[in-house]
């Protein structure tokens, strides 16, 4: 089933080429810095917008640093602390969202009562309390992010497990004297793994998005290192003079987004085309 799924996904040339961009977009961020595209904090006062060419191919800021450098090095932070982000909210929100729907009653009453309340509040407040608590500019806000993502994880999870757990299979199961752990790693897990990877998708395109506007509003990366959403706040009173420095960090986001946005909806389609055939 997941080599067909799989075989699905490589015909789908609009995520594969997204898939493709965004790996492209990955290694360089990994592999350019390797190569000496690692100024990014040194000021060069004397070198402000220099030409574009093979050692500044996007030209300098108003500091003389070099854009380039700080698009790469800032991609690292954007893309992998969104990544973290990410991983926490699917980890611990799949792992309560499977628990709580396959036991059922009160604990997933309560489960769902919390995470209603949850997704009520702000993500920046999150956020704000877990910079102040842990230390402020050293990417703790990954993790806040990936507390506001949960909810969507666990509404999403749950109720793919909710359909399971009807079906037949499940109460043979028990009646086999299997194990709840059993069923849930060998029944339940193996038939919610496509809502999973469509969810880790969703979730890290909306985490690279929150991760970027915090950015912006200076919560989150301390400088002088650099982030595309910092980048854009940094660069900003630039935009009617040098607006390239605000318009190619926004580019970076916006492909990045756009991309694993397409990865997600190819994956939704070949994983299971019949439940979205007429999306």
């Amino acid at each position: 089933m997941f080599k067909r799924a799989m075989k699905r996904f490589v015909r789908n040339k609009t995520a594969m080429t997204a898939l493709i961009i965004f790996l492209v977009l990955v290694l360089s961020c990994i592999i350019f810095p390797l190569l000496g595209y690692n100024d990014y904090a040194e000021l060069h006062l004397e070198n402000q917008y220099a030409p574009v060419s093979l050692r500044h191919p996007f030209s300098t800021d108003n500091l003389g640093r070099d854009v380039f450098s700080r698009i790469v090095i800032g991609g690292r932070y954007t893309l992998g602390l969104s990544f973290v982000a990410t991983f926490v909210a699917l980890f611990f929100g799949t792992l309560i969202a499977v628990v709580s729907a396959y036991k059922g009653g009160w604990l997933d009453q309560a489960v769902t009562g919390v995470s209603q309340a949850v997704s009520a509040v702000p993500y920046v407040l999150i956020v704000i309390i877990m910079e102040v608590s842990l230390g402020w500019g050293k990417g703790y806000y990954s993790l806040a992010v990936g507390i506001a993502n949960m909810p969507a994880v666990i509404a999403r999870v749950r109720a793919a497990v909710l359909k399971v757990r009807q079906r037949e299979f499940i109460s043979a199961a028990r009646v086999a004297g299997k194990s709840d752990l059993h069923n849930v790693i060998f029944h339940v897990l193996r038939n919610i793994y496509s809502t999973v990877l469509v969810q880790f998708c969703a979730s890290y395109a909306a985490s690279i998005v929150a991760c970027s506007v915090l950015g912006y509003l200076e919560i989150g990366i301390s400088s002088p290192t650099p982030e595309w959403g910092r980048m854009v706040a940094d660069n900003f009173h630039l935009i009617t003079t040098r607006g390239y420095l605000v318009f190619i960090p926004c580019l970076f986001i916006s492909v990045s987004v756009l991309c694993v946005t397409m990865i997600s909806h190819g994956l939704r389609d070949a994983l299971d085309p019949k439940e979205y055939q007429h999306d």
